[in-house]
């Protein structure tokens, strides 16, 4: 893995940090890595667009169908004034069709403020988000359905998915969970695939988590199941 990085001569801390870099830089990239690099960065600004645009179409997906979306709800519309929470109503939605989606962690709707703030104005959300379920049956099924490639790396042309909490802190999920961290997380770095494959990949992991989600309900309540589940 490599990098590099740029200044801007044009930036407010040009001056006092491009001293600083100088002050200990070596030179001992491999040739041909930094040849590798340069190549590769020649198209950067269109590919980072272009992911930022595909991930906020993919949020802008689980976010639809999210619990949170339907709290939102809630607080804008006054629906749920009978005394009726968002759970129960998520509930008896579609027929029953459980909501498996909490919350979506992306800036869009997260410190949103902060980071328009520092937002260029052709600038998108990035092409990083987490997401976390209603359940950890939910979390699993969404997991094994979702199209993508699975690995803990980031920032790749296409996209990669990963439990990050389970990889990162696996022998200690009890010590996260005390300061409110869900060890189901499933971290998403969405990349360059078109944007109708990428959305049917969330449509179908979705899908995969409620039917998941009913199996488990049905075996609660005594029922029995002959389907078999297409993501074990």
């Amino acid at each position: 893995m490599g990098g590099g990085l740029v200044l801007n001569p044009q930036g407010k801390h040009y001056n006092k940090l491009r001293p600083e870099l100088v002050s200990f830089y070596e030179d001992v990239y491999w040739d041909e890595d930094a040849i590798f690099l340069e190549r590769n960065s020649r198209d950067f600004t269109t590919r980072v667009y272009a992911i930022n645009q595909n991930a906020e179409a993919v949020c802008d997906l689980l976010h639809s169908r999210s619990l949170e979306a339907i709290e939102e709800k809630k607080t804008t519309n006054g629906s749920y004034l009978n005394g009726n929470t968002a759970t129960d109503d998520a509930s008896k939605s579609s027929l029953s069709r459980p909501t498996v989606v909490k919350k979506i962690y992306y800036p869009k709707w997260i410190t949103t403020s902060l980071y328009n703030s520092l937002k260029t104005p052709q600038g998108g959300y990035g092409g990083l988000f987490s997401v976390t379920f209603t359940t950890p049956i939910a979390a699993k099924a969404f997991f094994d359905a979702l199209g993508c490639e699975k690995g803990p790396s980031l920032g790749t042309n296409f996209t990669l998915a990963c439990p990050f909490v389970i990889l990162a802190h696996y022998t200690e999920l009890d010590w996260v969970q005390q300061f409110n961290i869900d060890p189901y997380l499933v971290r998403v770095s969405v990349g360059l695939e078109k944007r109708e494959v990428l959305l049917k990949w969330i449509e179908d992991a979705v899908l995969a988590a409620e039917n998941a989600v009913l199996a488990g309900q049905k075996v609660e309540d005594g029922e029995t199941i002959h389907d078999t589940m297409t993501c074990a």
